[in-house]
C-alpha cells in the first residue's frame, strides 16, 4: 500500500533488524556515559535524541534532522555563529540613527506630549510617555486604560497643542462678523433686476458631423 512493501524478520534472529538493534546499542551505551551527570532520564533522552538527531550519517552523509525536515536542529555551537536576523537588525538600527541634516525627535519616559488622533475632529490628543520601544517607537498613554503606540513623526512637544488651541482661538476671533441690531433698508434701485444693455448674438447652429440615418419603418410579416 502507498508504495511500501512490509517486510517481516525471522523469530528469534535479532540480527535481521540490524539497524534498530544498532541504535538500541548506541542509545544504551550513552546513557552508561551519561551516569554521572546529575540529570534525570528524560533530560538525558531529550539531550541524546538532540545528539543523534544533529550527527551526519555514514551511509547518507546527511544529519537525519536535515533529512527530515530540511534543516539542522539548533544547539548550543550555533549560539557561537553570527546570528544572520542580529545583524540586520544592528544594521538598520544604525540607518535609522544615521545623523542627517534633520534633527532626531527624541522624548524621554515620563513626557508630556501631543500625539496624532485619528478618531474625531481633534487631530492631537495630550498623552504621557511610558515606554520606548525604539529609536522611533513609542508607547503613549493617552488615558488610564488606553496605551497608543505611536512613532515620533505621529507626536509633538506638549507645547504643541497649546500653540494649536491658541491658534484656533485667534482663527475664531476672525471669523466673527458684527451684525447691527437693527436692519439696514437698501435703496430701491438695488433689489431691481438689471437688465443688459446689449443682446447677446445667436449661437450658429452645430453643424452634424455624419449625415442623418434613413429609418424605414418596420415590416412585420403577418400570417
Amino acid at each position: 500500500m502507498n508504495g511500501i512493501t512490509h517486510i517481516k524478520s525471522a523469530p528469534y534472529h535479532p540480527a535481521t533488524n540490524g539497524l534498530a538493534e544498532r541504535f538500541v546499542q548506541t542509545f544504551k551505551q550513552s546513557l552508561k556515559a551519561m551516569r554521572g551527570e546529575n540529570a534525570d532520564l528524560n533530560k538525558k533522552l531529550a539531550n541524546f535524541l538532540l545528539a543523534y538527531r544533529n550527527t551526519p550519517h555514514t551511509t547518507t552523509n546527511e544529519t537525519p534532522a536535515k533529512l527530515f525536515m530540511g534543516r539542522n536542529l539548533r544547539n548550543r555551537l550555533d549560539l557561537i555563529k553570527p546570528d544572520i536576523n542580529r545583524q540586520v537588525q544592528d544594521k538598520q538600527m544604525k540607518i535609522a540613527i544615521k545623523p542627517t541634516k534633520e534633527t532626531l525627535r527624541q522624548f524621554t519616559e515620563g513626557e508630556t506630549v501631543a500625539v496624532r488622533d485619528y478618531r474625531g475632529p481633534n487631530k492631537w490628543t495630550s498623552g504621557l510617555i511610558t515606554k520606548r520601544e525604539g529609536p522611533l517607537n513609542y508607547q503613549v498613554e493617552v488615558s488610564p486604560n488606553s496605551i497608543w503606540k505611536r512613532h515620533a513623526d505621529q507626536i509633538r512637544n506638549s507645547d504643541f497643542n497649546d500653540k494649536q488651541g491658541e491658534e484656533i482661538k485667534n482663527d475664531k476671533t476672525v471669523e466673527i462678523e458684527i451684525i447691527p441690531d437693527e436692519p439696514t433698508e437698501q435703496p430701491a434701485q438695488d433689489l431691481q433686476p438689471k437688465h443688459q444693455d446689449s443682446e447677446q448674438p445667436l449661437s450658429e447652429p452645430i453643424q452634424r458631423r455624419y449625415p442623418l440615418r434613413t429609418r424605414k419603418p418596420v415590416t412585420k410579416l403577418n400570417l
